[in-house]
């Protein structure tokens, strides 16, 4: 019973990470010595894409999420040791 538990469990997250009714748009800024780079990121998302900038051991990274769940698609934008500022976030129906 547990077996079939865990599968139906499975196949929902797995639908419920397919449903891409938005596009979201991440503006960051990574600060390099003595040089400034702005990029921009576009993937496609459900209602409720987030991302998550965190630091560890020296290293800072950015991923973009396509759901506050983390079993969803996410995208790691940045690795780096120079410091990352997002600007924006924004997200519009398809």
């Amino acid at each position: 019973m547990k077996k079939i538990f865990a599968i139906i469990m499975a196949v929902m997250l797995l639908v419920s990470c397919e449903n891409r009714d938005y596009e979201a748009t991440i503006t960051y800024r990574i600060y390099y010595p003595g040089n400034t780079v702005t990029k921009t990121y576009t993937m496609d998302s459900t209602s409720e894409p987030g991302y998550i900038l965190a630091s560890d051991r020296g290293s800072n990274y950015l991923v973009l999420t396509s759901s506050l769940s983390s079993f969803c698609k996410q995208d790691k934008l940045e690795d780096t040791s120079a410091p990352i500022e997002v600007v924006s976030l924004t997200k519009r129906k398809k």
